[in-house]
C-alpha cells in the first residue's frame, strides 16, 4: 500500500501542473483576475486511480491498484452546498479473479458536497454513496471457500464463500467455480480542491476513501475494505 501510494502520489504531483496549464490556457487573462460566480452545473471529465483487493500470493499486500477515466456532474444549490456525483471505468482488477473482486470495474457515487467558495477556488469535503460492480468473479455466497480449493491462497485476507455454479472434470479448479458480476455497496468520503481560472473553466483534484462493503464471509459477517482513490478532472461549469 505505501509503495503504491507513493507512486502515484509522484504520479499526480506530476500530472497536477500540466493540467494547469490547460485549464488556464481556455480563457482569457482579462476574465481570469475578476468575474462574478452564479454557476449551477459543474460537468468534468477525469483520470482516476482507486485501490482494491486482488488475489494474495506470497507477501503480496492482497491489493491492486487500478487506473481509469471518468466523468463528474455537479448542481450547486450554493457557494456552500452541492449535488455531487461520479462514474468512474476502470480496466481488469488484477490478474485473477476471486470471490471479491475480478474483471472490468464501475464505480458510481452520488452525495454532497459542502465547503467555502471564492472567486479562484473551492476548497470542500464530499460525501457520497453509491456502489462499485465488478464483471467477472467467482461466484456467490455458499458453501465452499477459496481455502479449500488446491491452488488458491488467501494468507493475509478475510476468507469469502462462494458457490458451485456447474460441474467439471478439469482438475483445474478455477474450472469448477462459475464466473458473474458483483455490485457492492460503496462510501466514499474526502476532500476536493478546485481551482477556477476562468467563470466557465476549473480544474478539480480529489482525494479521499472509498468504502466497499463485500458480502457475508465464512462467519457470515459483511467486510469492510477501505480503498485510497484520488481523481483529476477539467471542468466545464455553467
Amino acid at each position: 500500500m505505501r509503495k503504491s501510494f507513493v507512486f502515484f502520489q509522484h504520479r499526480v504531483f506530476s500530472a497536477f501542473p500540466v493540467a494547469l496549464l490547460v485549464v488556464c490556457a481556455l480563457a482569457p487573462a482579462a476574465r481570469a483576475q475578476n468575474f462574478a460566480d452564479g454557476s449551477k452545473w459543474e460537468l468534468g471529465a477525469h483520470y482516476a486511480t482507486l485501490d482494491l483487493p486482488t488475489q494474495c500470493s506470497g507477501g503480496s499486500t492482497c491489493e491492486t491498484t487500478n487506473n481509469g477515466l471518468g466523468a463528474n456532474l455537479t448542481y450547486n444549490f450554493s457557494s456552500w452546498f452541492s449535488f455531487d456525483s461520479t462514474m468512474d471505468f476502470f480496466g481488469d482488477n488484477g490478474a485473477e479473479p476471486t470471490t471479491v473482486s475480478g474483471g472490468r470495474v464501475t464505480e458510481g457515487l452520488f452525495g454532497l458536497r459542502f465547503g467555502p467558495t471564492t472567486r479562484k477556488w473551492g476548497f470542500y469535503s464530499v460525501a457520497r454513496p453509491g456502489f462499485v460492480n465488478f464483471s467477472r468473479v467467482l461466484g456467490d455466497s455458499g458453501s465452499v471457500t477459496p481455502s479449500t480449493v488446491p491452488g488458491f491462497s488467501t494468507a493475509g485476507s478475510p476468507v469469502f464463500t462462494t458457490r458451485l455454479l456447474y460441474q467439471a472434470t478439469s482438475p483445474n479448479p478455477v474450472a469448477l467455480l462459475g464466473f458473474s458480476n458483483a455490485t457492492d455497496f460503496a462510501f466514499n468520503y474526502g476532500e476536493v480542491i478546485e481551482y477556477r481560472a476562468t467563470k466557465h473553466a476549473a480544474l478539480r483534484f480529489d482525494i479521499g476513501d472509498t468504502i466497499v462493503t463485500y458480502p457475508g464471509s465464512t462467519l457470515g459477517t459483511p467486510f469492510h475494505q477501505h480503498n485510497f482513490q484520488i481523481s483529476e478532472a477539467v471542468i466545464i461549469r455553467f
